[in-house]
């Protein structure tokens, strides 16, 4: 027996939502490390993560916007709606953005640091590259071999945005987008210049000019004004002082790599100034250690005096035979607090690269842990260094140092 056809009444038609995707075809013009379920290794499986871009992306829209909000719960609450955030239960938090990736390739040849050996003799050159890229060395004591990289990765990355979002809030995300390909990356040691991102099209929308002045204005354009408040709560772009150095072609990422590394590696060493001559077997110029560590493990003392730990935390000491100070300086709650440097190769709208050394806007540490004790920390403003620089904090002597380096005037978002 059939059964009779149902009553109900169909639903009105409606017109699907309209959503605006932006797909951008993007490659990696230095090698991927790292990044994987497992420290220092790229995950085989899935070495391009939406997951991860996400991360990435919310960190330079609360770069770029976050100055804007009056406290951090307000900053939390709009950035959960734009990209998402977990449920309370009484609230969706599904955000407006939504994003994957498709088409991912790499090259099959694996990469170590191994591959980045010195333009010389490391006695007279240094490490170059090699020392931006040591956490992916051997451990021989552990028994660990060098990480492994990949090369000529590409994928495409699709961002498509709710219909809800007004014209304000979708630049937003263009920003954050032309942000993190400029100065973010893939991966791990971004900061190093891994992973650094280029894209296949577009180039004019979504890269840097190549002219410094235009260059100046597409930052400018790009970050919003800052935030009048002179207490930095969390990293921000307003305020950031970019160096920028003589573009080359894509093709000499390994050189750009070497320049990067070789004037880190010389300023960590304090071999910087005017007629300074970088020697890698002479001594460290800085007075961290002798000056201030040595004797606050014979005595301890607080606040200390101190430069380096405004670069990055920790700062490990190596044992050796005669060296009195071999513990670490770490950050006062969580150990670690992340350079607020940025040296990699920046891609250019015009198909070339130049390297960059980027100061962040960022929070300085107060304190710092050593040898298990919290001890107030404060800017040694009579060290050789900054004397040799004419600045009065570390911060400063890397924008004066890179000038030097690069031949080239610092500007500001």
């Amino acid at each position: 027996m059939a059964r009779p056809a149902p009553k109900a009444q169909a639903p009105d038609w409606q017109e699907p939502s309209s959503y605006h995707t932006i797909c951008l075809q993007l490659r990696l013009i230095t090698p991927l490390f790292g990044g994987g379920y497992e420290a220092r290794e790229v995950d085989p499986v899935c070495i391009i993560r939406p997951a991860t871009i996400r991360g990435h992306l919310r960190y330079w829209w609360r770069a770029l916007y976050g100055g804007q909000y009056s406290s951090c719960s307000q900053m939390f609450e709009e950035e959960s709606n734009l990209w998402g955030g977990a449920s309370d239960g009484n609230k969706d938090r599904a955000g407006k953005v939504s994003l994957w990736v498709q088409q991912v390739q790499w090259g099959q040849k694996e990469i170590t640091v191994n591959n980045f050996q010195p333009r010389g003799s490391p006695a007279k050159v240094g490490p170059e590259a090699q020392y931006l890229l040591y956490v992916f060395g051997e451990q021989k004591k552990e028994n660990i071999p060098p990480a492994k990289g990949y090369t000529d990765v590409s994928f495409t990355l699709c961002v498509r945005l709710h219909p809800s979002l007004n014209s304000h809030k979708r630049q937003q995300v263009e920003n954050t987008l032309k942000a993190w390909i400029a100065l973010g990356g893939i991966g791990a040691r971004t900061r190093r210049g891994c992973g650094a991102l280029t894209v296949a099209q577009q180039r004019e929308k979504w890269l840097p000019p190549a002219d410094p002045k235009a260059r100046e204005q597409w930052f400018s354009h790009l970050a919003p004004p800052s935030s009048n408040s002179t207490a930095v709560r969390f990293t921000s772009l307003p305020g950031t002082r970019l160096i920028c150095g003589a573009p080359v072609a894509e093709t000499q990422w390994m050189k750009v790599l070497h320049d990067l590394g070789s004037f880190w590696a010389r300023f960590r060493k304090g071999h910087v100034g005017k007629g300074v001559t970088y020697t890698p077997m002479a001594g460290c110029k800085w007075q961290d250690y002798r000056g201030a560590l040595v004797p606050f493990s014979k005595r301890k003392s607080d606040p200390i005096s101190l430069c380096k730990p405004y670069l990055g935390l920790p700062i490990v000491y190596q044992r050796f035979k005669n060296a009195p100070f071999d513990s670490a300086v770490e950050a006062q709650d969580t150990g670690r607090m992340a350079s607020p440097v940025i040296l990699k190769p920046m891609a250019l709208a015009d198909g070339r690269i130049c390297p960059v050394c980027a100061v962040l806007r960022a929070p300085q540490p107060r304190a710092v842990q050593i040898q298990g004790a919290r001890v107030s920390l404060q800017v040694r403003k009579d060290d050789q260094v900054l004397h040799a620089l004419n600045v009065t904090h570390p911060l400063a002597a890397v924008i004066v140092a890179a000038e030097q380096q690069w031949n080239s005037r610092a500007f500001t978002i």
